[in-house]
């Protein structure tokens, strides 16, 4: 149990850590515009986010396509003319 609360603790400080990184990193200024840096990275950093979220969720329905698939064809009996 406390190696688990340990593990949970370790990737929660992680995360936490990345996110304060790309806060810290966003209030630099951009040395072509003199803006927050945020304002460039905020733009890439949603489409990379949608992009992860299609794929898993087409990983996902793909899954369980395949799962419907295989329960299908498991409750179909197999044709008796098919040698």
């Amino acid at each position: 149990m406390r190696a688990m609360i340990r593990d949970w603790r370790l990737k929660l400080n992680n995360r936490a850590v990345a996110w304060a990184g790309v806060v810290g990193i966003g209030l630099l200024p951009c040395p072509d515009c003199g803006g927050p840096l945020a304002f460039h990275i905020w733009p890439v950093a949603i489409l990379v986010l949608v992009y992860q979220r299609v794929r898993r969720r087409s990983a996902a329905q793909l899954d369980l396509l395949l799962t419907d698939d295989l329960r299908q064809r498991a409750s179909t009996p197999p044709d008796s003319d098919v040698v």
